[in-house]
C-alpha cells in the first residue's frame, strides 16, 4: 500500500539520513527531549549538553537534576524530561550496561522494556527501537497519522499503520527513510492547516485533489 507513495516522495526528499545524532546515545536522549515541541528546539538542549560534555547515558545518570534541567531547559518540560531522561538511563544501564548491549536481543523483550521505563510512550519507544537499536519498528507520530489519513481520506490505527509499513518495507533503513520523509512532508505541506496548492502529491492525494 505504501510503496507508490515511498517512490514518490523519495523522488523529492531522496535519503534523509534520519535521525540526526552521532551515537545511539544521543538518539534516545533526542527521543525524549523531542516529546511536545521542535526539533529546532532539541537541538539547541543537545548542543549545549555536547558543550557540557554531557551526552550519554551515564553523564545524564551522574549529572546533578538542577544541571541537567538547564542544560535542556530550551526543549520545554525539562523538569519532566531531567526525570524522564534519569529514568531512562538509570532503566539501561541496569538492565543492560550499554545501548550496544540491547541490540539483537528478542525484539518483543526490547520493546516490553523501554514500554515499562516512565516517560516513554509509544512515539519515543517506536523511535529508539528503530533509531537507536536498529530493529524494524515504524515509528507512528502526529506526522504520520495526519498526513497518511489525508492522503489515503480513511483513518488507520496505530497498529495498522506500524503493521503495513512493517510488512511492507522489512528493511531498516526504508523504515527510517520513510518516517523522515513523512515528518518533511508534514512541515513541508501537510500541517496543520494544509498547502495543498502547492504540494507535489496534490493530485494523488485525496484531500489534495478537493482543495
Amino acid at each position: 500500500m505504501f510503496k507508490g507513495l515511498y517512490d514518490t516522495l523519495f523522488d523529492h526528499y531522496g535519503d534523509l539520513q534520519w535521525w540526526p545524532s552521532e551515537s545511539d546515545d544521543e538518539t534516545v536522549i533526542g527521543c525524549i527531549l523531542t516529546q511536545n515541541t521542535s526539533w529546532k528546539n532539541v537541538e539547541k538542549a543537545i548542543q549545549s549538553m555536547k558543550e557540557s560534555n554531557v551526552i550519554t547515558l551515564n553523564n545524564i545518570r551522574t549529572l546533578p537534576d538542577n544541571k541537567l534541567k538547564e542544560l535542556i531547559r530550551s526543549s520545554g518540560f525539562f523538569n519532566q524530561k531531567s526525570i524522564y531522561l534519569k529514568e531512562i538511563s538509570n532503566a539501561i544501564i541496569d538492565n543492560f550496561g550499554t545501548m550496544e548491549n540491547m541490540k539483537g536481543k528478542d525484539m518483543k523483550d526490547i520493546e516490553n522494556f523501554i514500554s515499562s521505563i516512565k516517560g516513554v510512550g509509544n512515539e519515543t519507544k517506536e523511535s529508539i527501537m528503530l533509531y537507536a537499536l536498529d530493529y524494524p519498528v515504524f515509528v507512528v507520530d502526529a506526522y504520520t497519522f495526519r498526513f497518511l489519513e489525508r492522503y489515503y481520506g480513511t483513518k488507520f490505527t496505530r497498529m495498522e499503520i506500524r503493521e503495513m509499513a512493517e510488512k511492507e518495507f522489512p528493511e531498516v533503513n526504508l523504515l527510517k527513510n520513510f518516517h523522515g520523509m513523512l515528518v518533511n512532508i508534514g512541515k513541508d505541506f501537510c500541517r496543520k492547516k494544509p498547502l495543498c496548492p502547492s504540494c507535489f502529491l496534490r493530485n494523488s492525494c485525496k484531500t489534495g485533489k478537493i482543495s
